[in-house]
This record gives structure tokens, C-alpha cells and sequence, in this order.
């Protein structure tokens, strides 16, 4: 496990971290920029993508109309 001086650590509440190279840990809730796989506090893996895909447009899709 790196020590905390050699890995650059931020908090940043922001949603959009992933895409700026964030990753997140789960156990701490906080987002670090590091190159590590484990979280520099807790040793837990850390995220690099959120769980939940964003929803898809609904609206983009034809229902079909079923004729009786």
C-alpha cells in the first residue's frame, strides 16, 4: 500500500469525477486522483466507473401498435 505522500489524494464531491480520472471509494465515500487500484485510507478497491448506467431516452423508441 502507497503512503499517503507519494499519491496525490482530493475529495471532490462531484458527479462528473469519473471523467476527469477520479476514482471512487465506496467504503470512504470520497473520490481520490490517483494511479493506485486501492484507496490510499481504507485498502478497498476503488471505482472507476459509476454502478448505474444514465437512463436511456424513452422517447426514441417507437411503440408498436398491435392490431386485433
Amino acid at each position: 500500500m502507497a503512503s499517503l505522500q507519494q499519491t496525490e489524494v482530493l475529495r471532490i464531491p462531484a458527479r462528473r469525477s469519473y471523467a476527469a480520472g477520479y476514482k471512487y471509494c465506496s467504503r470512504c465515500r470520497t473520490y481520490h486522483l490517483t494511479d493506485s487500484v486501492r484507496c490510499p485510507y481504507c485498502g478497498i478497491l476503488l471505482r472507476n466507473s459509476p454502478r448505474k448506467k444514465k437512463p436511456v431516452d424513452s422517447s426514441k423508441y417507437i411503440q408498436p401498435t398491435i392490431a386485433e
